[in-house]
C-alpha cells in the first residue's frame, strides 16, 4: 500500500518506459495517477435517496461502450457511444450516471468506474491497485471472453486483460453468483492483496506474453 507520493513515484519509474511505452511516467501524469490512487484507496460509494454518501465496495471493470462515428451534414465528423445491450455488454453512459465515476479530482464522492481525463496505462493500474487495496469487489461489465482479453492486431494483451491479472493475481477469485449475470471477483487473501504494488504487477503482466498463455485467464 503506498501512503506517500515518493515511493508511488520510485516504483513507476522502476517499471520503465519499456513498460509504460505510453506517457504515463512524465510527471504530470505519475502526479495525475496517484490522486486516483489515493481516492480508490478509500472505497466506492453511492449516493442514497436522500442525497447522503453511503460506501458501495464494487468496482466496474470492463471495455467502454462502443463508439460510432458519424458525419454531419456540413461535412464535419462526430462520434456517439451506443448503449450496452446483450451484443456488446460495456461500461456505457448509463451505468456511469448510475454507478458515479472516479476522477482524479474526485473528493468525498468515490464512484465505481473509473473516468479520467488524463488516462493513461499507470493511472489505470493506479485505479486496479487502489481498489484492490480497499478490497472492493469487482463486477466485469463486459464479458471474459479470448476477444476482450488479446488484441489479435497488435499481438498483446487488452487493458481488460491487464485487469483481471491484477486482480486475480492479488488474492482474488473470479466467481459467478448467479449464471444470468455478470462476473464478479472477491477478495480471499487480504494479505496477499494489501501487498500489492506497481512491481508485483508488472512481474505478473509480463508472464503473459502470448495468446496461449493469455487464454489460461479464461479458467481463473
Amino acid at each position: 500500500m503506498y501512503e506517500l507520493f515518493d515511493e508511488f513515484k520510485l516504483d513507476a519509474l522502476n517499471c520503465g518506459t519499456d513498460y509504460y511505452s505510453d506517457a504515463s511516467l512524465k510527471p504530470q501524469n505519475i502526479d495525475n495517477a496517484f490522486k486516483i490512487y489515493q481516492h480508490a484507496k478509500n472505497g466506492t460509494t453511492l449516493m442514497d435517496v436522500d442525497g447522503n454518501t453511503i460506501a458501495f465496495g464494487v468496482t466496474i471493470v470492463g471495455r467502454l461502450a462502443l463508439r460510432v462515428n458519424t458525419s454531419k451534414d456540413n461535412g464535419e465528423e462526430e462520434y456517439t457511444w451506443v448503449p450496452s445491450d446483450e451484443s456488446f455488454p460495456s461500461i456505457d453512459e448509463i451505468m456511469k450516471e448510475n454507478l458515479g465515476i472516479l476522477t482524479e479530482e474526485s473528493a468525498d464522492k468515490s464512484g465505481s468506474i473509473l473516468n479520467s481525463k488524463n488516462w493513461s496505462l499507470l493511472a489505470n493500474d493506479a485505479w486496479l491497485l487502489g481498489s484492490i487495496h480497499a478490497v472492493t469487489e469487482f463486477h466485469f461489465a463486459s464479458p471474459i471472453s479470448l476477444s476482450n482479453l488479446w488484441d489479435e492486431n497488435m499481438k498483446r494483451i487488452t487493458v481488460t486483460a491487464r485487469e483481471i491479472i491484477g486482480i486475480t493475481e492479488h488474492g482474488y477469485q473470479i466467481c459467478r453468483p448467479n449464471p444470468k449475470l455478470e462476473s464478479v471477483a472477491i477478495c480471499i487473501d487480504k494479505n496477499k492483496a494489501m501487498a500489492a504494488s506497481l512491481i508485483t504487477y508488472k512481474a505478473y503482466v509480463n508472464r503473459y506474453v502470448n495468446r496461449h498463455i493469455v487464454s489460461t485467464l479464461l479458467r481463473t
